[in-house]
């Protein structure tokens, strides 16, 4: 049994762990109700909430590993003073690179689209490979991949593969299908290893950036991990809807850059420099602005320009997301747009690969198709594409989901596209969804419905 002594001394450690874990958070830039809710999380459950608090709390790594310096992008080619855009200038405004013309851009429309064109842009290598990709299977597609990589890598083709640790942990312990690449001169690298820096990894800020860039002038990004989940030579029943995209021109220069500083900061070696004259050339009248957002870029300017959108937006805002967990601010954002009679689509899987996401999104949801909102679930297979159309000014495609972890802790990258035709190939791309949607939200019991605010607090950590 425990006696007196034990318990006070336990009372005062708990008591004294709850004061100097807060006085830690009020030392923090952060939201009054972030601030509030980790105050009554930390109060109410100590040793879970600090243990919380700990693994998620941080988001930049300037305050939180050292030597790790601020994205940087060139300014490239950038669109002439007679673009008008006021989220580009908002974007310009965080210290972002602005808009680049000149660009030529391709969507990819499902997994059997993206590998045939991931393929011929592999094979098509002539001086280097950079891939960075948040889930690297081992399956007969990554296989396909590896043997082409090695390949290059063996005719002379600067090979470099990160990978995120956290993402492709298995991978991390059991690299054998990587080992060729590594035999024939290309580099592989997990991102934040778990093994090799322990403590020094975050669990909570992940590489969440998918980037296959090519020769330094091509990329193919969006939502796309390298597995047969989300790529495939044929088509089967397992086989994920997903969305990527091929940009060629000043624009996946900027791609290269963000890999460069991924790369050099946590692999700790260099990529080789090429000739820049890529610059001059003129690929399409694509303008595209690329938008990297993470715990390396200073502000939030990607949460930003989406919130800023919201508001300025008239005609339409649909979203494509696999996972639907927006924080209070783009909830007001979203219902005060459709009061304002903005038509607002919410496109989500019927059913994704996380329960818990699935049942923290339903009281977002609910939320807003009581104001009206259409909330539509895409039927019979997994959707994990991302997409977000404003109007017809800006389509935002890229690696981001809709949800607090992706807009306040992961590393993502996304591009803002603003030529017409292009935002029109996205639009007809969305509205082939609806057909194989059902509409609404479907009412529940009343524990259920506590189920889901209570896994709403909780939505940023799953």
């Amino acid at each position: 049994m425990i006696d007196f002594i034990t318990l006070h001394f336990f009372t005062l450690f708990t008591f004294l762990l709850i004061f100097v874990t807060i006085g830690h958070l009020f030392t923090q830039r952060k939201k009054p109700s972030s601030t509030i809710a980790w105050t009554v999380t930390i109060i109410a459950l100590p040793y879970i909430g600090i243990l919380f608090y700990v693994i998620f709390h941080g988001r930049k790594l300037n305050k939180i590993i050292k030597n790790i310096k601020e994205i940087k992008l060139k300014k490239i080619h950038e669109v002439e003073a007679g673009f008008d855009s006021r989220i580009e200038k908002l974007l310009r405004a965080n210290r972002l690179a602005g808009a680049t013309s000149g660009n030529a851009f391709a969507l990819c429309e499902d997994g059997l689209d993206s590998y045939q064109k991931l393929i011929a842009l592999l094979m098509s290598a002539k001086s280097s490979i950079y891939i960075s990709t948040y889930i690297f299977g081992k399956d007969i597609v990554t296989q396909k991949i590896v043997d082409i990589l090695v390949q290059k890598a063996e005719e002379g083709v600067e090979v470099k593969l990160l990978v995120d640790a956290f993402g492709s942990q298995r991978l991390e312990f059991f690299p054998s299908i990587l080992k060729p690449l590594q035999k024939a001169g290309g580099e592989y690298h997990f991102f934040m290893s778990m093994i090799k820096h322990p403590f020094d990894s975050k669990l909570n800020l992940r590489n969440h950036r998918k980037m296959i860039i090519v020769d330094c002038c091509s990329v193919m990004s969006g939502g796309i991990n390298i597995s047969k989940l989300y790529l495939s030579p044929v088509n089967y029943e397992g086989l994920w809807m997903d969305l990527s995209f091929i940009l060629k021109g000043a624009g996946a220069l900027h791609y290269k850059e963000i890999f460069r500083h991924n790369w050099e900061n946590d692999a700790k070696t260099m990529l080789r420099k090429y000739p820049e004259k890529e610059r001059e050339l003129e690929y399409g009248k694509s303008i595209v602005q690329v938008v990297p957002s993470g715990p390396d870029v200073d502000s939030d300017a990607l949460y930003e320009a989406l919130l800023a959108s919201i508001y300025e937006a008239q005609k339409r805002i649909w979203i494509v997301t696999p996972y639907f967990a927006p924080d209070n601010s783009l909830m007001d954002a979203l219902i005060v747009a459709k009061h304002r009679g903005v038509e607002i689509k919410i496109i989500t899987p019927q059913t994704s690969d996380n329960a818990l996401a699935d049942i923290a999104r339903s009281g977002f949801l609910r939320d807003l198709q009581y104001e009206a909102v259409e909330i539509l679930f895409f039927k019979n297979k997994m959707m994990h594409a991302k997409a977000c159309l404003i109007d017809d000014k800006c389509a935002i495609l890229g690696s981001s989901n809709f949800d607090a972890r992706s807009f306040f802790y992961n590393f993502e990258v996304v591009s803002f596209i603003y030529t017409k035709e292009d935002i029109m190939i996205v639009k007809l791309w969305i509205e082939r969804l609806f057909s194989e949607c059902e509409y609404g939200i479907k009412e529940v019991s009343n524990i259920r419905k506590q189920l889901e605010n209570f896994f709403k607090m909780f939505a940023p950590a799953l």
